[in-house]
């Protein structure tokens, strides 16, 4: 695997994974909103690609996608953003982006979802995103991808450890933005990730020896 498409490669989950990807040694893309964003994406070492989720279309999508052998999804709403919003967002273009993946022959297909997606809780703006989210989820399980979900709690901006705790479910927890990239880069390259959903908080397991007990 050599080359990914970081979809949301400017927020702060994605930005990460965009550096852990090229630390690596991938060829990276990825998709920004604004123009100043993708001249900070060029500057990293990445491609970048203008696309708005809200009104991208799947042909759209699947033509940044062309020649990707890995599309890694981060984008998400903002707290407190417009119902609409969240089910673009968190929903539909999820939604669109499989599809893409699946039209442009994308081998794996990594999305960052939440944690205890399957469950209803919180007020009702937390129980529309769950849903918008527990949507897209099936969405792209009944694709022929290679699929993984990532399902994190409350991620944070501290320093990675290394070491997770994950499984089909976990309790909450936390979890540190740059130990969620580390664990995608691992997804990418562990063969056995692939077609699997799992919970992650921060933990005391190194992140390869818990991708493997999976």
């Amino acid at each position: 695997m050599t080359t990914a498409l970081v979809i949301g490669a400017h927020g702060r989950t994605g930005a990460l994974v965009v550096d852990e990807l090229l630390r690596a040694g991938l060829t990276v893309s990825g998709t920004v909103r604004r123009p100043e964003h993708a001249d900070a994406l060029r500057r990293s070492g990445a491609a970048a690609h203008l696309l708005h989720l809200l009104s991208a279309t799947t042909e759209a999508i699947a033509t940044v996608m062309t020649g990707i052998d890995a599309v890694v999804y981060t984008a998400g709403s903002s707290h407190g953003s417009r119902r609409d919003v969240v089910d673009q967002v968190d929903g539909e273009a999820i939604i669109r982006a499989a599809d893409a993946a699946v039209q442009a022959g994308v081998e794996r297909f990594v999305l960052v979802s939440a944690h205890r997606t399957d469950e209803d809780f919180g007020g009702d703006d937390v129980v529309h995103l769950l849903r918008a989210k527990r949507r897209a989820d099936a969405h792209v399980r009944s694709t022929p991808l290679g699929w993984t979900i990532i399902r994190p709690d409350a991620l944070t901006d501290g320093p990675p450890t290394g070491a997770v705790q994950l499984g089909i479910r976990v309790p909450n927890g936390a979890l540190p933005r740059a130990d969620l990239a580390r664990l995608i880069h691992a997804v990418l390259t562990t063969p056995l990730s692939a077609r699997k959903q799992f919970e992650v908080i921060g933990g005391s397991v190194p992140i390869r020896t818990a991708l493997n007990r999976l």
